[in-house]
């Protein structure tokens, strides 16, 4: 994938530094800005580490509360960025990145390579958030790659969940490696940034393969894996999507009327006005691919219940 446009770090960093340091109160206030302020003066590794070791016992893990407005900013320094779930301690330790990396390339990556392979889970989540503002950012699509295979899902999300930098630099293969793993461990593909640009054949087939296996034993399947199908698939995706609209679940068939929409093709057309009846019989607030995730989501912990 092509890198996205320039980034600037530092205004980053400013702007977090102080969302987080006005939410902080005097004690943590004053240990934040002093670790920072050591950071910028004297950008040794062994600083760095120690910070995240630390933080914890002197900043709170309580979620930040972020206005619209703030959001709002954070995406227009760097798009797709995702900061409304983001806690106190997770903003501390990214500011500690994003301060340390005014080092020269090779040992800004050698360090952080070392943090994240010493690194516990919620430090690990920190590290992962920070990727898309991190200068160098091509240099971590092997790291990112190798995160997708963690079976902690509060570290994959922090990958694959409003994460714009699986978007702008993972590969194909790494990209859908992460897709099957996240309808694998059952995670929102709504929440994965900017799902619908990387369709490609390979994961189209890979969808259909998986849906097959779920059904064959006898097991559901997320209504959200059509989404990210490719524009020209195999005609094997047609009888999937036929599968669904046959089905009593409106929820599966307002997925497969989704699909088709996007498809576009004759197929797809022909397909929408063989089932013109039942089409006309969803509700159109469930036709968008948000309104189903919630949807399925919300289901699934009834059921669970």
């Amino acid at each position: 994938m092509d890198s996205p446009a320039y980034f600037d770090v530092s205004s980053a960093l400013a702007f977090l530094k102080k969302l987080l340091l006005k939410r902080l109160p005097p004690p943590s206030h004053d240990w934040l800005l002093t670790k920072l302020t050591l950071l910028e003066t004297d950008p040794a590794a062994k600083n760095l580490y120690l910070f995240f070791g630390a933080a914890p016992r002197f900043i709170t893990e309580e979620v930040l509360v972020i206005t619209e407005e703030e959001q709002s900013q954070a995406k227009q320094l760097r798009e797709g960025w995702y900061i409304k779930d983001m806690t106190s301690v997770q903003a501390s330790r990214i500011l500690a990145v994003l301060s340390y990396s005014s080092q020269p390339q090779e040992s800004f990556f050698h360090s952080l390579e070392q943090l994240f392979t010493t690194a516990e889970m919620n430090e690990l989540v920190a590290l992962y958030r920070a990727l898309p503002l991190l200068p160098y950012a091509p240099s971590f699509k092997l790291r990112a790659a190798e995160g997708i295979r963690t079976n902690m899902s509060v570290v994959f999300d922090a990958i694959a969940l409003h994460n714009p930098y699986t978007h702008d630099y993972l590969d194909d293969d790494a990209w859908n490696q992460m897709i099957l793993k996240a309808l694998f461990m059952d995670r929102p593909l709504f929440k994965i940034w900017g799902i619908d640009n990387r369709s490609n054949y390979s994961l189209s087939k890979m969808i259909s393969d998986f849906a097959h296996e779920r059904w064959a034993a006898g097991r559901d399947t997320s209504p959200e894996m059509w989404r990210p199908i490719k524009k020209d698939p195999s005609e094997a995706i047609y009888d999937d999507l036929r599968k669904l609209l046959l089905m009593e679940d409106p929820i599966q068939q307002a997925a497969a009327v989704l699909a088709a929409r996007a498809l576009n093709t004759p197929s797809a057309k022909s397909l929408l006005e063989e089932f013109e009846a039942t089409v006309s019989g969803l509700d159109a607030n469930t036709l968008n691919w948000q309104a189903i995730g919630k949807r399925w989501r919300h289901l699934k912990k009834l059921s669970s219940n």
